[in-house]
């Protein structure tokens, strides 16, 4: 079973922008998710976005996201303005290099009666969906494991019914499904066609109680059935949108970045090769 695959900039942090588009290339890869301090990098030394964007371009590379944007829960006390600023800066990124969404996140403490924080959020999420519409992107919202607010799967999909706007979508990640308190059976409350990315990686083989979302691996060295998972995301949700790998993980990133681009193509094609039997 062939999907559409992407590789998440995040894998290779400490990779800047030129050195892993050398790689992307050389791997043949024609799907990226952009991190946005590296793309900022190039730009601080004179290139603009209409040249990087044209050159992916040219090497059959689309930029199918930015990541990451980041709304602040209201009990975080951070500065409405700057927030938005900083949204507006990294959305006009965006656009201008010509990837299509932004992935956000919201991060923050929580503070009295969690459906009064749950409200507030909505109300900034959709204020910042108007904002990508004006652009012509969408958001990516994702809910990251462990996190006082939107940190599981059913929490996200709540916030995406909530704000009901034709730009905003989840991101499923499935680390953090995984190793937070989510089920797969709350894919079925999601509405239709909301579900607008997947990050694929694997978690590492330790106990539950000790397992956070920030231990990944690559697919198929873990203790996830990924390929299982996959099948159950594509008949749940019938998600036909990119699957990009991202290993948001140290340990992963002090790695060689030639082996790093090396495992995640087995990885993928182990993945494959499960889904076709």
């Amino acid at each position: 079973m062939k999907l559409k695959w992407a590789f998440a900039s995040a894998t290779v942090m400490n990779l800047d922008w030129p050195e892993e588009f050398k790689l992307l290339r050389r791997f043949r890869w024609k799907a990226v998710e952009l991190w946005f301090d590296k793309i900022k990098a190039c730009l601080e030394k004179g290139e603009t976005c209409r040249q990087l964007g044209r050159r992916m371009k040219d090497a059959g590379i689309q930029p199918i996201g930015l990541a990451p944007g980041v709304v602040w829960t209201a009990s975080s006390g951070r500065d409405p303005r700057l927030e938005r600023e900083e949204l507006s800066e990294r959305m006009d990124v965006a656009a201008a290099i010509g990837a299509t969404a932004l992935t956000v996140v919201a991060l923050g403490k929580r503070k009295g009666e969690l459906a009064a924080e749950y409200r507030r959020l909505a109300d900034k999420l959709r204020a910042v969906a108007e904002m990508a519409a004006e652009r012509g992107l969408k958001i990516n919202l994702e809910f990251i494991g462990g996190l006082p607010v939107n940190g599981t799967m059913g929490s996200c999909i709540e916030l995406v019914k909530m704000v009901d706007h034709p730009a905003l979508g989840m991101l499923l990640d499935l680390c953090h499904y995984y190793a937070s308190a989510s089920h797969i059976e709350e894919l079925g409350l999601l509405p239709k066609k909301k579900l607008f990315l997947v990050h694929v990686d694997d978690a590492r083989n330790r106990p539950m109680e000790v397992l956070g979302s920030e231990h990944r691996c690559f697919p198929g060295e873990g203790r996830i059935d990924v390929p299982g998972l996959i099948k159950e995301i594509r008949k749940r949700a019938g998600y036909k949108g990119y699957w990009s790998i991202e290993l948001y993980d140290r340990e992963v990133w002090v790695m060689d970045p030639h082996e790093v681009f090396k495992k995640t193509a087995a990885g993928i094609r182990k993945v494959e090769k499960q889904l076709g039997r």
